[in-house]
Parts: C-alpha cells; structure tokens; sequence
C-alpha cells in the first residue's frame, strides 16, 4: 500500500519518498516485488530471519497461526513486536511487515540480494547504509584434540632363542583433554625374536570423544656373526706352533665357539718366510665368519765382534778381516763371513760391509768405518855428517823427499858456523 497507493500526507517527505519508489517500481510494483521474492535465496533470507526473530510454532500447535514478526527496516534500533506498524519517521511512512515462512532446514541460509529494477536479473551491490538480515550462524562446538602417540623409531635387535620382545617399551600417549592414555594404547603385530626377519607393529590410541592415532614401526630381527679372535704372529724359526693357541671365537646367540673353529693353511717352521692362515666358524642359526692372519717365521740375527773404526794409510791395504769374529746363534762353529773391499787411492772416509749367513739362510750384515788418510812425504840424504873447520857446507846438499800425492817442498830450520867446532 505504501508503494502502490496514494498518502493522504501531504508533508514533503511523503512526497520524495513516493517519487523515488515510482520511479524505482515499474507500472506493476505488485509484481516487482513478487518476483523479487520469488527466489530461492530471498525465501531462505526471509525464512532465516523469521527464524531469528520468532521460531515457527510447532505444527501441532492449535494456538493462534498468525506469525507476529519483527518488521524489517533501515533502523538499526531493535524494536518489539508491539512496534509493529510503526515508522521510522514519525508516523509519516508505514513499514511494511514480512510474513512468516517456516524454516527449511535442508536449505541454506542466503542474505537477500538486492533487485536491479532495470535487469531483474542482474542483481546489485547493496547500499552501505542498509543494514542486511544476518543468517544465524550455528554454534560451533568447541575442537576435540587428537591424542598425541610417541612410538620409538624403527629398530634393529638380535635374534634370540629364549627373549621376548617389549612391544610397549619407551611408547607413551597423552591428550589435551584426556591427560595420560598409556594404558589405553592397542598394539597390532607381533615380534619374533626366534626367527630372523622384518616384523611391523602398528600403535593406536583413541580418545574419550572417539578420536584415534596411529602410528607403525619396523623391527628388524637379525642374526649376529660370530666373532675370531685371532691376531697376526711372529715365530722364531726352528720352533714348534700350533695355529689354534690364542684363538677364539664367540656368538651372542650361542657362546663360546672356539671348539667348532677351523682352520685353513699351513706354516712351515723350518723356513724363514711370512704364512697365511684362514679361520672360519658358524654358529647355530647358520652364520659365518672368517678371518685371515699373517705367520712370520723369522730368525735371530749373528753378531760381529771387532768392527770398530779402522784408520789406513792412502794407497794401503788394509787387512779388514783382521780382529774380526761372528757368532751365530744356530751353531757353534759358525761359517766364514766376507766384506767388501776398500778403496784407499785418495783420503776420506769410507764404509765396508761384513755378512754372514746362517744355516737358515737368514743373512746378518754390519757396517765398518774405514778413515783414509793421506801418506807422509819420504826423505833421502839426512844422515848425521862430520866436515873440518873452515870447509863449506850446504844444508840442502844430498836432501831429497818424496810423496805419493805428488811434488813436495823441503825446509829446514838452524845453522852451521863452520868458523867454529862445535
């Protein structure tokens, strides 16, 4: 009616207002505004905001079916049902009221879209001064937190033919609201420690508001090698061995292994020289180990007597055999020894090596310093002489020298007063 009809107000107000709406509403504004009510998201708006303002009576309800609403209007004070009919501007412009429509719960809740009254089909941005219709938002129900489950990571273990395995060790489960579930934690899977293999364990813990956590981990069941325990040697030749002495073997399943070691290759004590000798040994559930040493057969060295530094005249030849002996641990009449030759043409210090082999054929050898000197000049002619008092004498008279390292030069000190016995 306020659209539609003419006012009997006659106040300035009244008339803009008329204005706008006719201009706005084409010649039929009973239609217009049906059709904008005519959508699914207008009923729904409408609906939603009955609902906000009054729920719907009940279906069995026999009291009186007349909805009595809240009217929609641009005012942002929240008015009573007994403002009904009343207007924003004094009384000048009626309100119109919505009717009721019962909620569709299947629906959702849409805000009106404003009509474009040129393209009804195109709608347009609401004005920021209007106020629109807020859906009722559902209240949210406060977050449950899934339990937290702490699982120790994937891990290795030994096989083992009398142990159990702890399924539940070092695994723990807390909540935010439940506090601790431990207890509460299920375990699927199971582990073998009899039998070598991978074995998965899956863990879950479920909440008081039903909410579970799960987590897998991997154990591994492996069979340990035996150990050997053998080291390389050194034998002195000529001496007994045995290959097993200080050798031993363990598992961790089975124990102590020595008994069922073997071995592989030989040592010849008779002959100096280095041996390989191969060690191996299983254990019950079929492991193998081996290890390989070194046997050094090795014998003592013969010492020399008598190599001390030896000094010789240049171009001399020395006897380097004189004072010289060697012993030999193997025998008592041990064999000759030889050295090398020394070269004494020119002075220096030289070095000559003396060996000695025994009757394994182990060779000793030693080295002698050898200092070569240079040889001293020869003289000729320096016999003691008997002359007369008054005759001439000539020191240098039937003096001659001579030397391997080439011209020499003679000099002489004091004097002869042949004018005087003496």
């Amino acid at each position: 009616q306020a659209l539609g009809e003419s006012s009997t107000s006659t106040s300035n107000e009244d008339h803009a207002f008329k204005s706008a709406t006719n201009n706005i509403l084409d010649s039929d504004p009973i239609a217009t505004i049906a059709k904008a009510l005519d959508t699914p998201a207008a009923k729904a708006s409408l609906a939603a905001a009955t609902a906000a303002v009054e729920p719907p009576k009940a279906l069995n309800d026999n009291s009186d079916d007349t909805a009595s609403v809240k009217p929609l209007t641009n005012d942002t004070t929240d008015t009573s049902q007994t403002d009904q009919g009343k207007t924003n501007d004094g009384g000048k412009t009626p309100t119109p009221v919505n009717p009721a429509e019962p909620v569709d719960p299947d629906k959702p809740v849409n805000p009106i879209t404003p009509v474009n009254p040129d393209n009804p089909d195109n709608p347009v941005n609401p004005v920021d001064s209007v106020n629109p219709v807020n859906p009722v938002n559902p209240v949210q129900p406060d977050q449950n937190t899934a339990p937290v489950l702490n699982v120790p990571e994937d891990q290795t273990v030994s096989l083992s033919h009398s142990g159990t395995f702890d399924k539940l060790n070092g695994v723990t489960a807390s909540d935010k609201e439940d506090g601790d579930l431990t207890k509460a934690i299920k375990v699927t899977g199971n582990v073998d420690l009899s039998k070598e293999g991978t074995y998965t364990l899956t863990y879950s813990v479920t909440d008081s508001a039903g909410q579970t956590t799960s987590a897998k981990r991997v154990i591994t069941v492996a069979n340990d090698l035996p150990v050997i325990s053998a080291d390389d040697q050194t034998i002195e030749v000529g001496t007994s061995f045995d290959p097993l002495t200080n050798v031993t073997a363990s598992d961790v399943q089975d124990g102590d292994l020595t008994r069922d070691v073997k071995v592989t290759g030989n040592v010849d004590t008779t002959k100096l020289g280095t041996y390989q000798l191969t060690y191996s040994v299983s254990d019950h559930d079929g492991g193998q180990k081996t290890k390989t040493i070194n046997i050094t057969v090795y014998a003592k060295d013969a010492s020399f007597s008598g190599l001390d530094a030896l000094t010789v005249q240049q171009g001399s030849t020395p006897d380097l055999r004189k004072g010289v002996s060697v012993s030999d641990p193997y025998s008592a009449t041990p064999s000759d020894f030889t050295v090398t030759t020394c070269d004494t043409k020119t002075p220096g210090q030289r070095s000559v090596t003396y060996s000695y082999v025994d009757k394994w054929g182990h060779v000793t050898t030693q080295d002698r310093v050898i200092n070569v000197i240079a040889e001293k000049p020869v003289f000729k002619g320096l016999q003691d002489q008997t002359i007369k008092q008054g005759d001439h004498f000539d020191p240098m008279t039937g003096v001659s020298a001579t030397s391997t390292n080439g011209p020499v030069t003679i000099s002489y000190v004091g004097e002869v007063n042949t004018q005087k016995a003496g």
